[in-house]
Parts: C-alpha cells; structure tokens; sequence
C-alpha cells in the first residue's frame, strides 16, 4: 500500500515538473518568437511611431505589465519625453517631461543602468516626479536603449499583474534584449526621416522655382498643396497617403518649367494657341517625373489634375472614378487658389464667391464627394479666419 501511494505520488510530482517544465520551455519560445517578430517588423517598417506602439505592446503583453513607456531623449533640453505610453493614464503622461537624472527614468538615461524595484514607492528617486503622475506605482522595471554606447531613450514597465508581483530577471533580460532592437529601429527611423526631409526640401525648392515663374502665382503650389492635405485628412488618409498626396500637389505644375515666361507672364487672357501650350504642362510634366525613379510614384497628380469629372478635360479625357483620386482632390485646391488670387487680368475672386463656384461645378468639373469634404474643411477654416 505504501509502496503503491509512492509511486502515485512520485507520478504526481513527475506530472506537475513535465507541466512545469512545459511551460518553462513555451514561455521561452514565446519570448523567443516575439524577438523574431519585432526583427522582422524592424526590416520591414521604417516609420517610427506605428513600429514603436507595436514593439511596446508586444512588451505590455508579454512581461504582463499594467503600463508600458518608451521615453526618447531630447538632446537640446536635456529631458526625456514620451514617444508611446500604454495604460490607463497614457494620455496625461505623454504630456510629461523629465529632465536627465530627475527620477527613476531620467536617472536610468543618465546611467545608462538598468534598475528594477519591487516597490518604487520606497525609493527616493521615484519621489522626485512622484507628483507629476497619476498613477499607483509599486514594482517598476526600467532598461536604457542604447546605440553605440549612448542611452538614446528608456523603457518603462509598470506593475506586475501575474504572479509573483514583480518583474523577474527573466523579465529583465527580456527588456534588455528588446532594447538593443528598439535602438535599432530608432537609427532607422532618424536615418529614413533625414533623408525624407532632404527630399521634401527638395521638391519644395523645385515647387518655389516653379511659383517664381510667374510673379503673380508666388507660392501658389504650396497653397495648393495645404488645401490637397485638409481635404485629405478629412477623407481619412493615414499618414502614408498624405505624403503621398503631399508630393504631388507640390508637383503638380511641374511642366510650367517648360512653358516659355511670355506665355505665363501674359497680362491678357492667353489665346487659342497659347492656351493649348499652356495645356501641354500637364504632359511635359509627367515626361519630367517618369524620368526620375523617385519622382514616378507621383506622376499621376501631375498627369491628371485637369481631367473634369464629366470627361470634357484634357489630357486624356478621363472621368468620374477613372481620374486619379488625388488628381481629383488637386483639381479642386487648385482651381480654388487660382480664383482666389489675382492675375494681371483679373482680380481674385472673393474667398465665399470662389466657393460657390466650385459647388456649382460639382459633378461637371469636379467629383461632388471631394466638393463636399472641401466644404467640410475649407469652410470652416475661412470662417475660423474672419472671410465672408
């Protein structure tokens, strides 16, 4: 009997060790998988704020935290400042600042050491900011990000909600390893944002000598270009589609380099002939880009932004939902800003004048669904501005 209560219970705890054990193994390809996972999102997705929200969720979840921060170091101010927060007070602390050396944040930065504390509250350091958050601290894992021997920004994990309440060494090197890819991707993302804004300048700078064709349209692409975006932010495009949409109304009057300055200087209206150079703009333009690899995915806002929604423009005569959907924002922007600024054969038409006459074109001209969201924002924004 006694024998037999032995080998029960010898199989018992060989049963609850193979479980235990079992466990311990999928926790560590878990872990294992999401350092594959965030590598890979790292290759694959250079746009800093979407990769980080993702990597730090990943983290949130696995370490089982409450909270979960990445602060980044401002290098002019000296202070650390919220990238992402995830939590129930997410949106007050993303409004906080630390200065380096200031709390248990900025004293990780300033170390570059890795502090775990079981119950913050009981340390001094956490006292310092301890009024500029809302929120019940106890345990508190904090881990530099370091690139090339220099603490570019923190993690913070707060609250343990698993057992045993705090976050383990486990949990530790978890962060850590997390950290050296967060650095990764923080390189990334600043090398991708110099060379976006080097190309930005750029087009904004091709833009410019454009306007400075013609006297009388300075700064037109760029106004242009505003509108394009409020129309696009109230249709919904993601951030992506924006620059996208932003590229093209910049560029949309590319081939006015090749119209001849008398032709676009003229203080009369242009005649038959004349105005069929003016048109080739569009067409010398889209030669202009398809010539430039970077400049290719933008080619149709510049190809189509005078088709008419009714098929009756030019260059290819397309219409309705064959027109480019950026072509068809743009055409609205720019005729908007064309009747609002003064030629040397006109005067510009009053802002609420203006406006009526785009509606009064929507469905001949213009697409009545981009019309109705340029009412939307266009509207309000003069009103906001004091225009009748």
């Amino acid at each position: 009997m006694l024998t037999t209560l032995i080998i029960v219970t010898a199989a018992a705890a060989a049963q609850a060790v193979t479980v235990w054990l079992l466990r311990v193994r999928q926790s560590k390809i878990n872990r294992l998988m999401n350092y594959f996972e965030i590598g890979r999102k790292i290759t694959s997705n250079i746009k800093l704020k979407p990769l980080m929200q993702e990597i730090i969720e990943t983290v949130k979840g696995q370490t089982q935290a409450d909270a979960c921060s990445l602060y980044l170091i401002d290098e002019e101010k000296q202070e650390l400042w919220f990238e992402v927060a995830l939590g129930d007070n997410r949106d007050k602390v993303t409004e906080i600042r630390v200065k380096l050396g200031e709390g248990i944040s900025g004293w990780v930065a300033k170390t570059g050491q890795t502090l775990n504390l079981r119950d913050a509250s009981k340390d001094e350091r956490f006292h310092a900011i301890a009024g500029k958050l809302d929120f019940k601290q106890k345990a508190m894992l904090t881990v530099p990000v370091i690139y090339q021997n220099k603490t570019v920004g923190v993690i913070q994990l707060i609250n343990k909600t698993a057992r045993p309440g705090y976050f383990t060494r486990e949990d530790e090197q978890f962060l850590e390893g997390i950290t050296s890819q967060v650095a990764i991707a923080l390189e990334n993302a600043k090398l991708y944002e110099g060379m976006r804004d080097l190309f930005t300048d750029t087009i904004a700078s091709l833009a410019g000598a454009i306007d400075a064709k013609d006297p009388y349209t300075n700064g037109h692409s760029l106004r242009v270009t505003q509108y394009s975006l409020e129309i696009g932010r109230h249709m919904g495009f993601d951030e992506e589609h924006l620059e996208r949409l932003e590229y093209m109304a910049m560029l949309h009057d590319v081939g006015k380099i090749g119209v001849a300055d008398a032709i676009l200087n003229k203080r009369e209206r242009l005649d038959e002939e004349e105005f069929e150079i003016m048109k080739s703009h569009v067409l010398s333009g889209a030669r202009i880009m398809e010539s430039a690899k970077s400049l290719r995915p933008f080619v149709e806002g510049v190809k189509y932004h005078h088709e008419k929604f009714d098929g009756t423009g030019y260059c290819e005569g397309l219409h309705g939902d064959g027109i480019p959907l950026e072509a068809r924002i743009i055409a609205v922007a720019d005729t908007f800003d064309a009747m609002t600024t003064t030629r040397p054969y006109r005067k510009g038409l009053d802002f609420s004048v203006a406006i009526q006459e785009i509606n009064r074109c929507a469905g001949t001209q213009f697409d009545p669904e981009i019309v109705a969201h340029f009412n939307a924002v266009i509207q309000g924004k003069l009103a906001g501005a004091g225009h009748g």
